[in-house]
């Protein structure tokens, strides 16, 4: 399918772009203004709150389509897209609450890495469930409450993107350019293949798309998920703190940039354009 093709194109290019801007930078050590383990812990209720949101959707969607007349491709891809973001509002409400204990945690990465990495996973998990209702809406046929949701979530990214700015800032893994560059960066990328495939190849679009990415997403959530699943280890085996401290900061940005880069590609999928 080409839409993975082109994820794994802008992908690469990207990161590359993203690693060789950064390549000269280092994270700070000096004090996040939170207390790190206590606001993770703050996060589990959100993610608890917002799981239920996920499968409470699942169980309406699929009473409601049962013997209905609807679209049977669009409301696949709802269904798919509202289990994978379950499974991770959970996998990320076990990430926060395994979050490193306080210890000397203002001044060593591997805690810093753990929450960075489980906090772009509850960003891609909740926009995913978010694009998930353009095509619910779709199978409906509600056409202006579609158009309208058009302008709403990529707004809400773009203030999400803030916030993941303002978090990757204040735990000193990235500087403040190294985070607009690389998210300008992937949305230009991932919308510039948009903008190929709706003025020159419209034969690379795909009534599937969302799905794919959807799985793309999943597998990038898997990931990010047992990378910071490993440092609690980090007090106990100095062979992983190491790991962490010496390619903790690359982690991060490469997540960064297959966040938004698998976002953009998904919002385009949902609304048709790939």
């Amino acid at each position: 399918m080409w839409i993975l093709v082109a994820f794994v194109v802008v992908a690469v290019v990207g990161t590359s772009a993203a690693l060789l801007f950064s390549r000269r930078g280092v994270e700070r050590h000096d004090a996040p203004p939170w207390l790190l383990p206590e606001l993770a812990g703050k996060h589990v209720g959100i993610m608890a709150g917002l799981a239920g949101f996920a499968v409470t959707g699942i169980v309406l969607i699929v009473g409601l389509a049962r013997g209905q007349p609807t679209a049977t491709t669009p409301l696949s891809t709802v269904v798919i897209m509202m289990l994978v973001a379950y499974f991770f509002y959970v996998g990320s409400a076990f990430l926060f609450t395994y979050l490193l204990p306080s210890r000397e945690t203002s001044k060593n990465v591997p805690p810093r890495v753990h929450f960075a990495l489980g906090s772009t996973m509850e960003y891609r998990t909740l926009f995913v469930s978010w694009l998930a209702l353009m095509p619910l809406l779709e199978a409906y046929g509600l056409v202006l409450p579609r158009q309208v949701l058009g302008w709403l979530i990529p707004a809400s990214m773009l203030f999400g993107a803030v916030i993941v700015t303002m978090l990757m800032a204040n735990v000193g893994l990235m500087r403040i350019k190294e985070i607009i560059v690389t998210i300008s960066l992937s949305v230009l990328l991932a919308h510039g293949y948009g903008a190929l495939v709706l003025l020159g190849f419209p034969d690379l679009r795909s009534e599937f798309s969302a799905i794919a990415i959807t799985m793309v997403i999943f597998c990038l959530n898997g990931l990010g998920f047992v990378l910071a699943a490993l440092t609690p280890l980090s007090p106990r085996y100095p062979a992983v703190e190491a790991f962490f401290e010496k390619y903790g900061r690359r982690m991060v940005i490469i997540d960064l940039q297959l966040s938004v880069t698998s976002l953009s590609l998904l919002g385009l999928a949902v609304a048709g354009a790939v």
